[in-house]
């Protein structure tokens, strides 16, 4: 799937994505279904997608925020003001891609990382491999939030 960038700048100045916030309780299974059900339901329309996964309070509370994202470049759409630095109006080509994000103090310094699942189109041919990639990156993430916190809680003894 491919937007022009005057489209991706309208989506991202308007605030106009398709949002879906769900929330999870603790951190010993990751509910990812609801997630990929709501990308499945998402994926192919004409706004930008931004679905989060928040647990424990998300990361804002010290927990951690999981977040799939369509977008034409690698930042958060919440990052208006580099974006708009970033996408050219003019360019009519730009590929809409699927990023997967995970946020917690234990993840970098930015206390963000983010990475590419595919484009739109990959995953609407094979929406089963994106998945599998999805939940592969995820879970690493996770469980080095896991060990850093254990490293942390140790240190503390």
């Amino acid at each position: 799937m491919q937007i022009t960038g005057e489209q991706a700048l309208a989506h991202l100045t308007a605030q106009d994505s398709d949002t879906l916030n769900l929330t999870q309780t603790d951190h010993e299974q990751i509910a990812l279904d609801d997630l990929f059900a709501a990308l499945d339901d998402h994926i192919a329309d004409t706004n930008l997608m931004h679905i989060a996964l928040t647990i424990n309070g998300g990361v804002t509370e010290g927990g951690t925020t999981l977040t799939l994202e369509t977008n034409v470049i690698n930042l958060p759409q919440r990052y208006t003001n580099q974006l708009n630095k970033l996408i050219w109006p003019d360019k009519t080509d730009y590929e809409v891609n699927l990023y997967m994000i995970i946020e917690n103090p234990e993840v970098s310094q930015s206390q963000l990382k983010i990475a590419l699942a595919s484009s739109v189109a990959a995953y609407v041919d094979d929406p089963e491999s994106v998945k599998q990639k999805i939940s592969t990156w995820f879970d690493t993430q996770f469980q080095a939030i896991l060990t850093q916190q254990a490293a942390d809680a140790s240190a503390e003894d």
